[in-house]
């Protein structure tokens, strides 16, 4: 839907994962509407801002323009806040979904009634590829740990795109090979690096994502518990704290409002590399 910012429809006419949240509104495209981008001059700068994002996604790279304006077609802009869930756990793959900004935490529960974060997100990342198999069910929960957009692709639309272009599924398999790869590094980095190498390459990572500049400086707005920080770095939680405070201590970080500034980015990517 374009140049309107009130809701219109049901939850009944939205993509039934999408329904799951509440809908919200980005610039002139309503977050729900089941209407695909057009090529109307009036849509034309939406469907380029798409058509970047896609054309800089794992899904899409190295691609010729053609499939991607095709597909770009179909995408809608999510926008949504702080705590927002992108989609449940055991609900139906039907999107797929590119982010375009923020971070966004895949949540899986534990059987004794407690939560774990199984990985984070961010600019440029795939998410919900349980969409690309046939019956399929998303097995966590994806919530905005930031303000987050993302570009949803209907599941029909995504595996057509797959289907008809040979260059797409190379790009698939890439993913499924990337996912395999992060896997494995987590699995290396609690074998070779200490908290302290891990938190550093964590905080360099959320940097990267949320590129955040505040009266010049580098804010990461970490709107993580400090137990959800020592879950993605594999350590306890006061470990973590231990470790924020030597770091900050040496002066490389500083706690900010809702976040961490990254006070000398290259001394703690010097941290991240086990060189200092």
């Amino acid at each position: 839907m374009v140049g309107s910012n009130r809701e219109q429809g049901s939850c009944a006419e939205r993509p039934p994962d999408l329904a799951l949240s509440r809908p919200r509104t980005t610039n002139s495209v309503m977050v729900g509407s089941s209407t695909p981008l057009a090529l109307t001059d009036d849509m034309r700068g939406l469907q380029e801002d798409a058509l970047l994002v896609l054309a800089r996604s794992p899904l899409c790279r190295d691609m010729p323009r053609e499939p991607i304006v095709a597909l770009a077609k179909h995408a809608w802009s999510v926008d949504r806040t702080r705590g927002d869930r992108l989609y449940e756990g055991g609900a139906a793959a039907t999107m797929l979904f590119v982010v375009t900004r923020g971070a966004i935490k895949l949540v899986r529960p534990l059987g004794n009634g407690r939560e774990v974060i199984i990985e984070l997100v961010g600019q440029g990342d795939v998410l919900g590829e349980a969409a690309l198999t046939e019956g399929a069910r998303y097995d966590s929960r994806a919530v905005c740990v930031h303000s987050s957009t993302v570009l949803a692709i209907p599941r029909a639309e995504a595996l057509a795109f797959i289907a008809s272009n040979a260059d797409a599924v190379r790009n698939v398999l890439a993913l499924v090979h990337k996912s395999l790869l992060r896997a494995h590094r987590r699995v290396e980095d609690l074998s070779v690096f200490g908290v302290r190498q891990r938190l550093a390459r964590f905080l360099i990572r959320l940097a990267d994502w949320t590129d955040r500049i505040d009266r010049g400086r580098l804010v990461v707005p970490l709107a993580l518990s400090r137990r959800e920080i020592a879950a993605l770095v594999g350590t306890t939680t006061e470990t973590t704290i231990r470790v924020l405070s030597a770091l900050r201590d040496e002066g490389l970080v500083e706690p900010a409002r809702r976040g961490v500034v990254l006070v000398d980015r290259a001394a703690l990517k010097r941290v991240a590399e086990g060189d200092l």
